[in-house]
């Protein structure tokens, strides 16, 4: 994954409310509207008890986030520490769930768009008005 978020500066839709992270974007030192760990902050904020709040980092140590969306409320993509990708919204972002088994397989996904119309992926990255239709005759 280093290799990949090192391979781009930016990569977002063009209205902006979604995009990849970028090796930059890690950096403290990088200027945005959004912190890489965004979402872990808002939970931390949120949190009402140290367990809360141990739990929240817990989660945090072991999903590393790779796409923020702002476009219909808070939402994420994260690698997970076994490798797998889960994803996440808004309100209790660590309740998140796998999205692909390996991080190669939301590669995989995004470059044999449309194969699954249905995935939370395609509703992410990709407008439903610029879906093509894929069956005969249409």
């Amino acid at each position: 994954m280093i290799r990949w978020v090192s391979s781009f500066s930016l990569l977002a839709k063009a209205d902006e409310t979604v995009w990849f992270l970028s090796r930059d974007d890690y950096s403290t030192g990088a200027a945005g509207a959004f912190a890489w760990n965004e979402y872990e902050q808002l939970s931390l904020q949120a949190a009402t008890t140290d367990d809360e709040a141990a739990a929240v980092s817990r989660f945090w140590t072991r999903h590393l986030p790779l796409l923020l969306s702002v476009r219909n409320g808070y939402e994420y993509l994260a690698v997970r520490d076994d490798g797998a990708v889960v994803h996440g919204a808004e309100p209790e972002f660590e309740e998140a769930v796998i999205v692909f088994s390996h991080f190669e397989d939301l590669l995989t996904h995004i470059i044999s768009w449309p194969a699954r119309l249905d995935h939370v992926i395609d509703g992410l990255l990709f407008d439903s008005i610029s879906i093509p239709h894929t069956r005969p005759g249409h």
